[in-house]
């Protein structure tokens, strides 16, 4: 789209549920997936792709357009949240140019390109913060904590007779309702392939998954310094002592009062802190991959997470000794 002055700007999309006005003047960049072309139609080329380098920003109007802006600024995601993109010599060049973009990134020839799933993202590194480096500020936390310390745990941990899996499921954010969510069949589907491939049998797979464990690991909402209120008024998880037990009356988490003891029990064989999070009754909380899980496959499980401020923020904030914690919690699980 182009507007005064030949300066082009992008025609986005929200996905999920961001804090919009995060996402103003940061240096912004693409990446994701990109199809080409092959000699078989049912299976083209896909190619990832990242560009290095900040090429978009969201400019916030000044505050001398908005004087109200402090007291509150309703964002259109349609209007308000569209990335630029380059300055232009001529209106002509606006033709294709993220294709052209993306195709000198991947030294590909644009008409090779027949589609892509592209996103932006915030290109400012992580890092820490705090008087002794405790916090750990950077996008996308929630929930790649979780996924790095599952991991990193599967990896640590000892090899056994026990079938150790660590599952990590795409667009939890938007319903876990497509082919690789945490909705479809595709986790039950690969239990019952290694079932299969160690010989096992309809009742062995059963059986399996009756005497199996989930954790189901999301991170939590650490208590906030300037909105203690809006916690439940008896817990108040704090970021820096361990992991978070996740409980809900309404089962939007999967956790009760068997499943709670067992994670609590392995945190303290691991020699490691836990917290309880409860959503204060007046303030409804979000969801997350335990009940939908089980909607699939019959498994005993907790839910559970490291408690973060600014969750959904383009910067999220948790504490680095969480990370620490929740791997060796995690690392204790699979040696069980």
């Amino acid at each position: 789209m182009l507007s005064d002055g030949n300066v082009l700007k992008l025609n986005t999309e929200v996905y999920g549920g961001p804090i919009l006005y995060t996402w103003f003047d940061r240096p912004l960049s693409i990446a994701g997936r990109v199809i080409l072309k092959s000699d078989d139609p049912l299976n083209p080329v896909s190619r990832l792709v990242k560009i290095d380098r900040p090429v978009l920003t969201i400019p916030h109007l000044a505050i001398h357009f908005n004087r109200a802006v402090n007291e509150g600024n309703p964002l259109s995601k349609q209007k308000d949240m569209l990335p630029v993109i380059a300055k232009l010599n001529e209106a002509a060049e606006k033709n294709n140019f993220v294709l052209n973009l993306v195709a000198k990134e991947l030294g590909v020839d644009p008409k090779e390109i027949i589609d892509f799933d592209l996103s932006l993202y915030d290109t400012t590194k992580a890092c820490t913060v705090g008087a002794d480096n405790e916090f750990l500020t950077s996008g996308r936390i929630d929930d790649l904590e979780m996924a790095h310390a599952a991991i990193t745990a599967l990896l640590e941990s000892k090899s056994g007779a026990m079938t150790r899996v660590a599952a990590i499921f795409d667009n939890e954010e938007t319903g876990s309702g497509t082919k690789q969510g945490a909705c479809s069949p595709v986790f039950t589907n690969i239990l019952r392939r290694i079932n299969d491939c160690i010989g096992g049998t309809d009742e062995t797979y059963l059986r399996a998954v009756a005497s199996s464990f989930m954790i189901s690991g999301d991170n939590a909402h650490g208590v906030h310094p300037n909105y203690v209120e809006k916690q439940d008024p008896t817990n108040h998880p704090v970021l820096g002592n361990g992991p978070v037990i996740k409980i809900n009356a309404n089962c939007k988490y999967m956790t009760d009062a068997e499943s709670a003891a067992v994670f609590k029990t392995i945190c303290d064989r691991a020699g490691v802190p836990c917290q309880f999070f409860v959503n204060h009754s007046d303030v409804a909380g979000g969801s997350t991959l335990g009940n939908k899980l089980t909607s699939q496959i019959e498994l005993r499980g907790v839910d559970m997470g490291a408690a973060q401020w600014a969750m959904h923020s383009a910067r999220e904030c948790a504490a680095v000794a969480d990370v620490d914690y929740t791997i060796a919690a995690f690392t204790e699980f699979f040696n069980v």
